[in-house]
C-alpha cells in the first residue's frame, strides 16, 4: 500500500505534509494537515485540536516530559483516539491508541506526525518531486546503482 503526501509552504519554508484523519469525540472523522517529523518520537496533535475533536480537558494527566529543538518542559496530555491515512486508492490504514495534545499554544502551530506512525512504513522524502511517500508490504522499492 502506497501513501502520499507533499511539500507546502509553512511559515516560509517548504516542510513536508501528509494528511491524515483524526476520530473526534462527537464521532466525526476531522482531516488535519500533519508535518512528517522523522525527528519527533510521537505523534502531537496542536492546541486547537482540543476544540476541534471536542476533548473533554476536565480530568487532565498532564505531562511535561517532551522536549525537542524547542526546548523542553512543554505540557501536554495523551488521548485516546483513532487516526487513518487514506491511499489515492482509497484504502485507509488505521492507528488506534494515544495521541499526544499540546495544552500550550505556542508549541506547534501545526500537528506534528512522529515515528510513533512513521516507523510502520518505508518513507521517502523526494522534495525535487513534491512527494513524501508511505510504503508497507506488498508495495517497495529498490535503488539501482551504477
Amino acid at each position: 500500500m502506497i501513501f502520499y503526501g507533499s511539500y507546502r509552504i509553512n511559515w516560509g519554508v517548504y516542510r513536508p505534509f501528509i494528511s491524515a484523519w483524526v476520530f473526534s469525540s462527537n464521532e466525526k472523522w476531522v482531516k488535519f494537515s500533519f508535518l512528517a517529523d522523522t525527528g519527533a518520537d510521537e505523534t502531537f496533535l496542536h492546541h486547537r485540536s482540543i476544540d476541534i475533536l471536542n476533548i473533554d480537558t476536565s480530568h487532565l494527566n498532564v505531562k511535561t516530559d517532551v522536549g525537542g529543538v524547542g526546548g523542553s518542559g512543554v505540557p501536554y496530555f495523551q488521548w485516546e483516539t483513532r487516526l487513518k491515512i487514506i491511499s489515492t486508492k482509497g484504502i485507509s490504514k488505521l492507528f488506534a491508541g494515544k495521541v499526544n495534545v499540546f495544552l500550550d499554544p505556542h508549541a506547534s502551530r501545526v500537528p506534528i506526525l512522529g515515528r510513533d506512525v512513521l516507523d510502520s512504513f518505508v518513507v521517502i522524502f523526494d522534495r525535487e518531486k513534491d512527494q513524501i511517500i508511505l510504503m508497507e508490504q506488498p508495495d517497495s522499492y529498490k535503488i539501482i546503482m551504477d
